[in-house]
């Protein structure tokens, strides 16, 4: 019968230059890391504030009596599909419907 015993691990304490070398590794791994998070976060954002500009170019119209969004899309869609203006004016003014009431003042992309 073999019999084992259990010997303690010897603990190499690490030298004063490899535990500087350690560190500084592990730091320039940390600050690239955090510099690329901040560059994806960074380029996401730009993103947005695009998107959030882009879309306050509005103009603005009266709804005089008689106006009519398909009438509305003839004069202002610059040559985009009027349905799909008029679904764009429809969701842009929180309408709920295609009628239109004289007065409204109505964004138009």
């Amino acid at each position: 019968m073999t019999s084992m015993t259990a010997t303690a691990a010897q603990i190499h304490p690490m030298s004063p230059r490899r535990r500087a070398r350690l560190a500084r590794t592990l730091f320039v791994i940390s600050a690239s890391a955090l510099m690329l998070a901040g560059m994806v976060f960074n380029q996401s954002a730009v993103a947005t504030d695009e998107t959030v500009i882009g879309s306050n170019a509005f103009n603005y119209v009266s709804v005089m009596p008689g106006d009519t969004l398909w009438e509305l899309a003839e004069t202002y869609s610059d040559g985009k599909s009027q349905q799909d203006w008029i679904a764009e004016v429809i969701l842009l003014n929180n309408l709920s419907s295609a009628t239109l009431s004289t007065g409204d003042k109505l964004a138009l992309p």
